[in-house]
């Protein structure tokens, strides 16, 4: 264990935290509940316009830490979550590569203190890289259209909500040419309908830019999935 995640564990215990997936006391995701969460990594059963693979399904002790690192800013949690986004990096792709996140709504860095999905992909990019997989983050893009969070809405109603809403970053995407041979990755915390994230590769794609699949930490199920 590293001096980083002895350093959580200290504060975990002194503050008594419990666990986000079953509130054992003395830390914030324990081994069961990780354990769990790392056997549910694979493809995105429900998108089939490109390869999408996730790290976890978006239920159980997942959904519970990615919320809490989103909304409640537990930031220990941090660490897991971009390794399960790295093990669903790697089931698309085993060389150099380049993860784009999707631009956080306007307001949530404010009111989060961070942007939570990038805080994550960095992670994923040292875990990768750190396996020898070189990997850097870029934002790629921005939000062009704030139409709110997609929480409520049809399948049909996100679609709509997101067309339009990223516009790409000129001078990021001149800095591209720095990463001949890398494969460039769209990543996200979570996909439920692949709406958000189709829409990010659809922008890149019509910047010329090749997109080689879509990442997320998890993703929500169905009832097929069972």
């Amino acid at each position: 264990m590293g001096a980083g995640r002895l350093l959580d564990a200290g504060i975990d215990l002194v503050l008594s935290r419990s666990c986000v997936g079953c509130d054992v006391l003395g830390t914030t995701l324990c081994p069961t509940c990780w354990a769990a969460m790392c056997r549910q990594v694979g493809p995105h059963p429900q998108i089939t316009a490109m390869p999408v693979a996730i790290g976890s399904r978006y239920q159980g002790q997942a959904k519970s830490a990615i919320i809490a690192h989103k909304e409640h800013g537990v930031r220990s949690l941090t660490a897991p979550l971009g390794t399960l986004l790295a093990s669903a990096i790697a089931t698309l792709t085993s060389g150099p590569t380049l993860l784009v996140t999707i631009p956080p709504h306007r307001g949530a860095v404010r009111a989060r203190g961070a942007d939570t999905t990038s805080l994550i992909a960095h992670r994923a990019a040292q875990v990768l890289t750190h396996a020898n997989q070189p990997a850097r983050v870029q934002q790629l893009l921005t939000r062009h259209l704030d139409n709110g969070k997609h929480v409520g809405r049809s399948a049909a109603q996100r679609q709509a909500a997101i067309k339009g809403a990223f516009q790409p970053r000129p001078k990021q995407l001149a800095k591209l040419a720095k990463f001949a041979g890398y494969r460039i990755i769209v990543v996200d915390d979570v996909i439920t309908t692949g709406a958000t994230t189709l829409e990010a590769v659809h922008t890149l794609v019509n910047a010329d830019v090749i997109v080689a699949g879509i990442a997320a930490v998890a993703g929500t199920p169905s009832r097929s999935w069972q």
